[in-house]
């Protein structure tokens, strides 16, 4: 794909102070996007935002808490003060929650995770809609999982949680599709990020016995596939999940 896939572009990325967020930030910028990024951490999402300028590309930093309605209204509006326009919207932020036997989950941790990876992607993309029109069309690519394809155990909240962005986006692109906006989920398999860290305690030999290609993946090797989406390469691809994951969705690792 040409480097400058995304010449002109404004995309946003949230959850982009580490692991796909911040890879996608760069790669979108490197496809000659400008970038508003979105997160909590703002020593980690600037660190990333002047990574991206220092390499001679456009970048800002909005501190965002993606569960605050207000703060995502906000986020929108500086992408359109900031660079004039919204293009591509990468709603990626998510969390696990507390995986294990559902007999064990705390009430709050349903809270938490719905918050987070429902709730926060449905009032983005309220916010990020007028922006697109605006356009006459864009791209929204939220982020779900190999999760949201398939089940297993000890993760029954988060997997629903992403089964329901699945559902969320299908139907929105159904909704959209007569404003010339696309809506796609790039689903990842497990990926080397500070989630997995929490998720396995740096084990991965549990999710590697799922994944035909035996071993998890990288932010980049998603950051790819975002690029993908968000771009022409892709203009006649809409209600789609993109699964990168190994494999892990095709059936069943034998032998």
């Amino acid at each position: 794909m040409s480097s400058n896939a995304l010449e002109g572009k404004v995309a946003l990325v949230t959850g982009a102070s580490s692991g796909i967020g911040a890879a996608s930030a760069v790669a979108l910028a490197s496809a000659g996007a400008s970038v508003v990024l979105a997160a909590r951490s703002i020593d980690k999402g600037e660190a990333v935002a002047e990574k991206i300028r220092s390499a001679g590309a456009k970048a800002v930093f909005v501190q965002t808490d993606v569960t605050d309605d207000k703060q995502l209204a906000r986020l929108v509006a500086a992408a359109e003060s900031e660079f004039g326009a919204l293009d591509i919207a990468f709603n990626n932020a998510g969390t696990e929650g507390t995986p294990g036997p559902i007999t064990d989950a705390d009430p709050s941790n349903y809270d938490t995770v719905f918050d987070t990876n429902v709730r926060a992607v449905l009032n983005a993309i309220r916010h990020e809609i007028p922006a697109l029109r605006k356009r006459g069309g864009g791209v929204i690519i939220n982020t779900s999982s190999i999760l949201g394809l398939r089940g297993v155990a000890n993760f029954a909240t988060y997997a629903a949680s992403k089964f329901a962005v699945e559902g969320l986006t299908r139907s929105l692109a159904l909704e959209l599709a007569s404003d010339n906006i696309r809506v796609n989920t790039v689903a990842p398999g497990p990926i080397v990020t500070p989630m997995l860290e929490r998720a396995t305690g740096g084990n991965t030999d549990g999710f590697n016995a799922i994944i035909p290609m035996n071993r998890p993946g990288t932010p980049e090797e998603i950051a790819d596939a975002v690029i993908f989406l968000a771009s022409d390469a892709s203009r006649y691809i809409t209600g789609h999940a993109l699964p990168v994951g190994g494999g892990a969705t095709a059936g069943f690792v034998t032998g």
